[in-house]
């Protein structure tokens, strides 16, 4: 399966279809792949959408023409630095792929919005994976073929039906489980009470293993179905203080009462009392 890459682009250009690479954007090969382009061959994949400002640093796609080009051939080799994943396209207009995976990008609701990573092999395997075939094309769009490293080898996928497809709403592809979204999630965390509360941080590191006590608050919030940014930044913060400043809040939720209003009762409740403090 090591050679796989190589015979799966042959075959692709023997079949008269374009190559292109979705390559991470903070990847070393970025800059040698576009410095030997003209800008038609390449679409900065961030560009003209919400997260323009990560342009230069956001994923780019490119079309591909020598095989043996060195910068591919390297990327070829180190498969498990995940930088992304090749596919073929039936002609070299960037146009119609570009406007597909832009269109994808954003996932969430409007205000806590989040970018889908599309261009990371490990979430793109994934999707292909759990999704039925039927729900590819959407997922796919115009791309014919794609090649990708998943689990230690090297696989490619035919899209049933390429084309030009609206965003299904729900996107069936954003409901595939991320089994490394809880250690993600924590580690977000943990760096912003490091950022914002270091001072709580440090004073719960004196009795307790921080992330021990991180995995039983969030535990309690999926228990009272707390999922939304603010309910998990205002437990996890306020647990924090309640740990490190002996303070004592009665945070079970009342007979009946839904998820929504229990937070909205706490945190009306925390907001009086610091009133009432200052």
């Amino acid at each position: 399966m090591e050679n796989l890459p190589s015979e799966w682009m042959a075959r692709q250009q023997q079949a008269g279809r374009r190559l292109c690479l979705m390559l991470e954007g903070n990847n070393c090969a970025r800059r040698p792949l576009l410095a030997v382009r003209e800008p038609l061959n390449y679409r900065c994949l961030y560009g003209e959408t919400a997260a323009a400002e990560l342009a230069n640093a956001g994923p780019v796609i490119l079309l591909l023409e020598h095989l043996n080009e060195p910068a591919l051939v390297d990327l070829l080799q180190r498969p498990e630095a995940h930088w992304g994943w090749l596919g073929s396209l039936p002609d070299e207009d960037l146009t119609s792929v570009t406007r597909h995976w832009r269109e994808r990008l954003l996932m969430g609701p409007a205000g806590s919005q989040a970018l889908y990573r599309f261009h990371d092999n490990r979430t793109f395997a994934r999707a292909l994976a759990c999704l039925p075939k039927t729900h590819w094309p959407p997922f796919l769009g115009p791309l014919i073929s794609v090649c990708y490293w998943h689990e230690g080898t090297w696989r490619q996928a035919e899209n049933p039906a390429p084309g030009e497809y609206p965003v299904p709403d729900p996107a069936p592809w954003l409901a595939v489980p991320n089994p490394q979204a809880e250690a993600i999630l924590h580690a977000n965390i943990l760096r912003y009470l490091l950022a914002e509360h270091s001072e709580n941080l440090v004073a719960l590191f004196e009795f307790q293993d921080p992330r021990i006590w991180l995995t039983q608050v969030l535990e309690q919030a999926r228990a009272w179905q707390w999922r939304g940014t603010e309910q998990l930044e205002f437990l996890v913060v306020r647990r924090l203080e309640e740990a490190t400043r002996g303070s004592v809040v009665h945070w079970q939720p009342m007979t009946g009462e839904a998820p929504q209003e229990h937070f909205e009762r706490l945190a009306g409740q925390w907001h009086r009392a610091g009133r009432r403090d200052e």
